[in-house]
């Protein structure tokens, strides 16, 4: 913004000096040469005062949108709140009463109370992605890089994840560590939206498998699952918001889409490869250096 007023500035200076001209011209009778300046200065003043107005209405424009994107994200943090704090009740109560802490359950009522904890922690997670979604949109999310040693950082979550699945998660990281300079917090919950994802199109007792293969500048990262796959329309809306890889009904896609955004604000890129009723792998791109360095080398 600053610039744009110096060039106006400069501008209008042009413009005086030119109406200086026209006027020392008419003095000396050169009634056309002073007509002709003054014609294009005219028209030279037309043009800085479109483009002055033309910077107001997109300044305002842009704090419209900020304040409007801002707006939303923290009403989205003031519902994920409501909504986080009774859900946090209900689950753990559901989790006292599975434990059995208030006394037996009969089969029938563990698999009621199992439901209740299950979709519980499915609704938080939703609340978490709905907030997340509406602090991207503001531009609110920060990137914090560090080096991260990936294979450690994704047998955490694979062993966390194989502990409430019901399908086989395993990693396939042969070889030396591999260190990239990446958001941890972020890079987390790509991995984690990513296999959620891929166990929840596998049966029961299937396989995910997470892999990790480093380049010379970059390192892909792929979770393949051996599911239903995608048909070509579901491939093509994947990332578009509230769309899912699986059929109407089974999940918000919202995962899908943050993982996505996490990706390309480290500088990575995200891909699907899938065949419909053969099974899908989503694949991703990390820097392994800073690309800020990279992109001062070349």
């Amino acid at each position: 913004m600053m610039m744009s007023r110096w060039a106006a500035c400069a501008l209008l200076v042009s413009v005086a000096a030119g109406i200086l001209a026209a006027v020392l011209a008419t003095i000396r009778l050169d009634w056309a040469m002073g007509l002709a300046t003054l014609t294009a200065l005219a028209a030279a003043w037309a043009t800085v005062w479109l483009v002055l107005k033309d910077h107001e209405r997109d300044r305002k424009r842009l704090e419209e949108v900020t304040e409007l994107s801002t707006r939303r994200a923290d009403q989205a943090s003031v519902l994920s709140h409501e909504l986080r704090t009774p859900l946090a009740v209900i689950q753990g109560a559901g989790e006292l009463l599975a434990e059995e802490r208030a006394g037996p359950l009969t089969e029938k009522q563990a698999v009621f109370v199992h439901r209740i904890v299950d979709n519980a922690v499915r609704m938080h997670n939703f609340s978490e992605q709905l907030l997340t979604r509406a602090r991207l949109e503001a531009g609110l999310v920060s990137i914090e890089r560090t080096w991260v040693d990936l294979r450690v950082l994704f047998r955490g979550v694979v062993e966390e994840l194989s502990e409430i699945s019901d399908v086989t998660v395993v990693l396939d990281a042969p070889g030396a560590p591999v260190s990239a300079f990446v958001d941890p917090q972020l890079t987390r919950q790509v991995i984690t939206n990513l296999v959620n994802n891929a166990a929840r199109s596998e049966s029961t007792g299937g396989r995910v498998e997470v892999r990790i293969v480093p380049g010379d500048d970059e390192v892909m990262i792929s979770v393949s699952d051996g599911g239903t796959g995608m048909s070509e329309t579901q491939r093509e809306r994947l990332f578009s918001r509230f769309s899912s890889g699986r059929p109407l009904g089974n999940g918000t896609g919202i995962g899908l889409f943050i993982s996505q955004q996490f990706v390309e604000l480290q500088g990575g890129r995200i891909h699907v490869d899938t065949i419909s009723g053969k099974g899908t792998t989503m694949m991703f791109t990390l820097p392994l250096a800073d690309p800020s360095l990279r992109r001062r080398r070349r």
